[in-house]
């Protein structure tokens, strides 16, 4: 039988409670009540301190194990299994929509979308916590002032605090990619090598080389683990990065097409027209 899954709207969620493309400490379910449903995150992003938390959450089949001083980021389109209340006692919300994000100074926009799609729950020093929660914390303040520059200062806060959890993820990420890669599992190792060679290498074969694993073997773990088929997570991360660069940039479809290795322009219409049903021009 098919899991009942449930819709969160970010962006009606956050016109609803009266703002416009930017929500501090949103009333959303889980920090208050239990989830009995899957959630669907969509047209928006939600960004999760939780200052103490306990057991695992499951995102996109993914378990991710929580303690203390974790960074949850669920960008659309991630899927949150049932969860208790008691999962996350203490956790500090910023939901903003896509827009938000790709209005922000590149590569800011690629960067968020792209670590957290495939880890979306990191640990970080108690340190390195403190220092977002001031962040969160002045973003807070802000909100409540009547200042002429308000949104100004508020965006500008939102992208510093953007740009110190992206360093916490980089630091995940900078890794080699010879058989010394260290994950907790084999779908981690699949993803973070994903995330900094999608736009050189497309194929379950290259993955599947560089650990050392058979394509099918790959192909069989990926998709028992996250839901997912392996090509579906390939494909999806060009597609991300072909939509953020055709809307926050000036390059032609060419230029873009060259930069994300294909082999012609048309060859990247084809392929953006084939898992999108748009051509590249009408998603500008």
């Amino acid at each position: 039988m098919m899991e009942k899954i449930k819709e969160l709207d970010i962006a009606e969620m956050i016109e609803r409670e009266g703002g416009r493309d930017f929500m501090i400490d949103l009333n959303i379910p889980f920090p208050d009540t239990s989830i009995s449903d899957n959630m669907l995150i969509r047209n928006g992003v939600l960004i999760i301190l939780c200052k103490s938390g306990n057991g695992v959450i499951v995102i996109d089949g993914k378990q991710y194990r929580l303690a203390n001083n974790n960074v949850i980021i669920l960008p659309e389109n991630h899927i949150i299994e049932p969860i208790t209340p008691a999962l996350m006692e203490r956790v500090s919300i910023i939901a903003v929509s896509v827009d938000y994000i790709l209005n922000m100074p590149s590569p800011i926009d690629t960067n968020i979308f792209g670590y957290s799609r495939y880890i979306s729950a990191i640990k970080v020093a108690d340190d390195k916590f403190d220092d977002l929660m001031s962040y969160y914390r002045f973003i807070y303040k802000e909100t409540l002032q009547e200042s002429k520059y308000k949104a100004e200062i508020i965006h500008s806060i939102f992208y510093a605090l953007i740009l110190e959890i992206i360093a916490e993820y980089e630091k995940m990420f900078v890794f080699d990619t010879t058989n010394n890669i260290k994950a907790d599992n084999l779908t981690d190792r699949f993803f973070k090598l994903l995330a900094v060679n999608y736009r050189k290498y497309r194929s379950v074969q290259f993955y599947a080389e560089q650990m050392n694993l058979t394509p099918k073997y790959l192909s069989t773990v990926v998709k028992r683990k996250s839901g997912r088929p392996i090509l579906d997570w390939i494909h999806e991360a060009i597609l991300i990065d072909a939509k953020m660069l055709l809307r926050t940039t000036e390059l032609t479809v060419q230029q873009i097409a060259e930069q994300l290795n294909f082999s012609s322009p048309s060859a990247f219409v084809q392929f953006v027209k084939k898992h999108t049903g748009h051509t590249p021009t009408e998603l500008k």
